[in-house]
């Protein structure tokens, strides 16, 4: 695409930076630098060859409100229009760029062994002599690190490129800590609630997380209550464009369904990290950033083959505190509650130096390089973007396997994903919304959560069920409560109860919750009749208090009675032995 002319620009820059994008994550680092520009510097993004993501680049830069890349060639062409070129992989046929070039890693420093052929390089891939030296020659002008180590390790990897480089820190981790204050917004907008928000972090390869570990995924979803957990995917960008990313969403859809909000590849990691409660994940760097921002970690999967046995990864590989998926093992929610107890790593200082410094220096780095005078002012980043919010569709379950234990003279439940294989036995609830038909015959509840008139509820309630013989029992939102139908013809409207006279009744949880309410009371052979005085119901941390009182008068029974009828002998011990009443 050729550049605008001068004649019709309302600005015209007076430095040109190339950026230099050979994968997602390379972009998404070089648009963290591009935001520290003012108005007298232009940019513009080329792709080199060999990238395995260039469509991914295309619609991410598209996002960030850049035209699509340049032709790799046409960037080369001499004389050139750009001052400086910009790249966070020294992989790509950089040599031939006609400019001075700033290189920098694109994740938490350099650690990988990673080269053409993954394991071809002898040092860290960023920092190996095969990568900086063309002909002799030092490739980049000037090298931007997150910590000495890496200077150092330069030195030793590749002599003649010692005293290119130049500590600055890590942008990524300096924007991700200037938006720690937005926390309760992130949570907010990822659906967490009161709850507690478990983020699984995968990079790349075999030995990933979802390399290694696919089956804890789903094991984490099955062992952990859906009214007190909400999980989050952050799969690294080559896991969603090595494939199709309409095949990767369809791969998940099962996890989706039971719960799972899929982070996209090119934005929200860092919010989803910063909105954790727990982080687990594996040698990736985003679980790192995470341990460094102070969330607790668990390690489900930590592949050292392919690193660099000098970096200090597997130093922080070897201290972080494992997830056990043994047989044996402590059950998952067990090992995950211990986690959330524990106090976060130190562990910031392993990769990254000048911790909040990195824009300053960076900006002064680069500047120079322009040969212009920085800008007024102190430097900083621009906020990070909101997460999108996840569609209604993406970890809205719809049908739970209910544990339930008596607590007094009420219930404490367990919800969990259906979606999900878990153990047997449990009384599975499924919404009127659920879109998974080969479960609804073995439904032993029915809810629907959305608020209806009295008559249409009823009906609805009739019909579910008349259809599912297996059903005990159905619930409907009416108003501010439920109305509760038992197969036996029993019948009450449930509300929240009250506390001092006076005083306003609490909030009832939804008509899900009243069905695995009632289903596990009627399971456990107690009467109904208690409702009617004041029954306690807890669920995701927090106590319902609940009365029961008498249907609508228009109320007909399953067997089609008016409730002043009277039923039959038969009918009636029926009734007695499910629930309670006379």
């Amino acid at each position: 695409m050729r550049p605008p002319t001068r004649t019709w620009q309302t600005f015209a820059p007076d430095r040109e930076v190339l950026a230099v994008a050979r994968s997602v994550p390379a972009a998404g680092r070089l648009l963290d630098v591009c935001g520290l520009f003012d108005d007298r510097v232009g940019v513009t993004f080329t792709v080199p060859p060999g990238s395995r993501s260039e469509p991914g680049l295309e619609e991410m830069l598209r996002g960030a409100g850049f035209d699509p890349p340049v032709p790799w060639e046409q960037s080369l062409l001499r004389p050139t229009r750009y001052q400086l070129a910009l790249a966070a992989s020294t992989k790509g046929g950089l040599h031939r760029l006609p400019m001075p070039l700033l290189t920098m890693p694109h994740g938490a420093g350099h650690n990988r062994q990673v080269g053409e052929r993954p394991g071809s390089l002898e040092h860290a891939s960023g920092l190996d002599a095969d990568e900086l030296l063309h002909e002799g020659r030092v490739v980049p002008t000037r090298m931007a690190f997150s910590h000495p180590e890496q200077v150092e390790r330069l030195a030793r990897t590749c002599p003649p490129a010692a005293g290119r480089g130049a500590v600055v820190g890590d942008p990524a981790f300096d924007r991700m800590l200037a938006a720690l204050g937005r926390r309760d917004r992130y949570r907010e907008l990822l659906g967490v609630g009161d709850r507690r928000l478990v983020v699984l972090s995968s990079t790349w390869n075999a030995g990933s997380l979802l390399g290694a570990q696919r089956e804890t995924v789903r094991a984490l979803l099955a062992g952990l209550p859906h009214d007190e957990y909400r999980m989050a995917l952050v799969a690294h960008p080559n896991v969603w464009f090595s494939r199709r990313r309409g095949e990767i969403e369809q791969w998940f859809a099962d996890d989706v369904e039971a719960g799972l909000v899929l982070v996209p590849p090119f934005e929200g990691w860092r919010a989803a990290m910063i909105a954790a409660d727990l982080v687990i994940g594996d040698a990736g760097s985003t679980t790192y950033y995470a341990a460094a921002i102070g969330r607790p970690v668990l390690l489900a999967a930590f592949d050292g083959a392919d690193l660099d046995p000098a970096s200090p990864l597997p130093v922080f590989g070897a201290v972080m505190p494992r997830l056990d998926t043994e047989s044996g093992a402590p059950p998952l929610e067990e090992q995950v509650a211990k986690a959330l107890r524990a106090a976060p790593m130190g562990v910031g200082d392993l990769l990254i130096a000048h911790p909040g410094g990195s824009a300053a220096r960076l900006r002064s780095l680069v500047y120079g390089l322009l040969e212009l005078p920085e800008p007024a002012g102190p430097a900083h980043y621009r906020p990070l973007p909101d997460p999108d919010r996840p569609p209604r569709a993406a970890g809205d379950v719809t049908a739970w396997r209910v544990a339930a234990e008596p607590v007094g003279g009420g219930l404490r439940l367990r919800r969990f994903p259906a979606g999900v294989r878990g153990p047997v036995g449990r009384a599975l609830v499924v919404d009127a919304e659920d879109a998974v038909m080969t479960r609804w015959e073995s439904a032993d509840a029915w809810s629907a959560r959305r608020s209806a008139a009295e008559d249409p509820a009823l009906e609805w309630a009739h019909g579910r069920l008349k259809r599912y013989p297996k059903a005990a029992l159905a619930a409907v939102a009416v108003g501010d409560g439920a109305l509760v139908l038992h197969r036996s013809g029993a019948a009450m409207r449930v509300r929240a109860a009250g506390g001092a006279p006076g005083a306003p009744a609490g909030e009832a949880p939804d008509a899900a919750v009243l069905a695995a309410a009632a289903v596990a009371w009627s399971r456990q052979g107690r009467p109904w009749r208690e409702w009617h005085e004041e029954v306690h119901v807890e669920v995701g941390g927090r106590t319902h208090r609940l009365r029961g009182t008498p249907p609508p008068a228009q109320f007909l029974f399953s067997g089609g009675r008016h409730p002043g009828a009277a039923l039959s002998p038969g009918a009636r011990r029926a009734r007695t032995r499910a629930t309670g009443q006379v």
